[in-house]
């Protein structure tokens, strides 16, 4: 039994923004009217020795199907998401296409050997961000901006509380969850969420510069499974930690750049999302951005559960606790 996902966007009726699932005996079928943005996906359930490993990174494995049209992210034991997660995933990637927002259409989920993986759209040619700056430093400015402006539409694009997961919530539940945060960092990060103004703006999640790719035809969000509707200084907090709480050997592994150059990209990235072009306004931003560092913490914090890694998570949120003055 395959599945054909047709997702109905850009139209003047609410009523049409939405996914309607329909089952078929048949597979191996695509179809993309772009001009009335209608999309129609079938997949089968897969045979991995037919598909091409293309990436294998710190996380996942990375495949290319037979025909070149889709790719397939498997997570590695201690990485791989769960069903349930996988299928939210799924669910938000149709909202986030209905809204506009460029991402990679997705397919169906694959279980191989007890690892569960994601099928996307193939983007031909592409490379994220972060390999663009690690590849080719000397234009570090250049795709700084790309990923700057992009972030900046995202985080202008509204959305309908309900439709994704309130980034408040999610956090006020994760500062209660965490065995990490002392009573003091707690009330610290309550009081913080408190404060943030209400907005309802789309907000990725999990925003640094591996999550956007690029190809010559533009460039597209990916891992959008902690995609949120909320404030989007949760998203550059998320930014500001990766750019200044990650150690060197996490950093070159993920991200094919050093600490040191993440440091640039930050100041780049403010200057082009905040007009941060002086000292001065980049220690504002700065100021101003820093203690949302506390939320991705959480969020790695609840996915890493026991994992080995945790012990590394408590050194960053040392370094960064200390920073804050908590």
């Amino acid at each position: 039994m395959t599945k054909i996902y047709l997702v109905f966007h850009d139209f003047p009726c609410e009523i049409y923004h939405g996914v309607i699932l329909f089952t078929f005996e048949k597979s191996d079928f695509f179809c993309d009217f772009s001009n009335k943005m209608v999309y129609f996906t079938i997949m089968e359930k897969i045979d991995l020795s037919q598909w091409t490993m293309f990436s294998n990174r710190h996380n996942s494995e990375n495949y290319n199907s037979p025909d070149g049209k889709w790719m397939l992210k498997l997570g590695f034991p201690g990485f791989c998401s769960t069903k349930e997660e996988l299928l939210r995933e799924q669910d938000i990637c149709r909202k986030v296409v209905s809204l506009g927002i460029p991402t990679p259409h997705v397919g169906d989920i694959v279980e191989q050997d007890g690892r569960l993986g994601l099928i996307y759209e193939r983007i031909v040619g592409k490379r994220s961000i972060s390999k663009c700056v690690g590849e080719n430093p000397e234009h570090l400015e250049e795709y700084i901006k790309v990923f700057a402006e992009h972030c900046k539409k995202l985080h202008s694009t509204s959305c309908i509380p309900g439709t994704f997961q309130d980034a408040e919530e999610k956090y006020s539940r994760l500062i209660e969850e965490s065995k990490m945060f002392p009573e003091n960092v707690k009330e610290f990060a309550r009081n913080l969420i408190k404060e943030t103004p209400k907005v309802s703006r789309c907000v990725h999640g999990d925003m640094q510069t591996g999550n956007l790719i690029v190809n010559d035809n533009g460039a597209y969000f990916i891992d959008l499974g902690e995609f949120a509707c909320g404030n989007p200084l949760f998203d550059l907090g998320c930014y500001f930690y990766f750019c200044h709480y990650l150690p060197d050997d996490y950093l070159l592994a993920a991200h094919y750049m050093n600490a040191a150059m993440m440091h640039k990209c930050w100041d780049v990235f403010a200057k082009y999302y905040f007009g941060a072009d002086t000292p001065e306004k980049l220690a504002a931003v700065d100021a101003r951005v820093k203690p949302y560092v506390l939320f991705p913490i959480l969020d790695f914090e609840h996915l890493m559960a026991e994992d080995a890694n945790l012990k590394y998570l408590e050194m960053n949120f040392q370094v960064a606790r200390k920073d804050l003055g908590l």
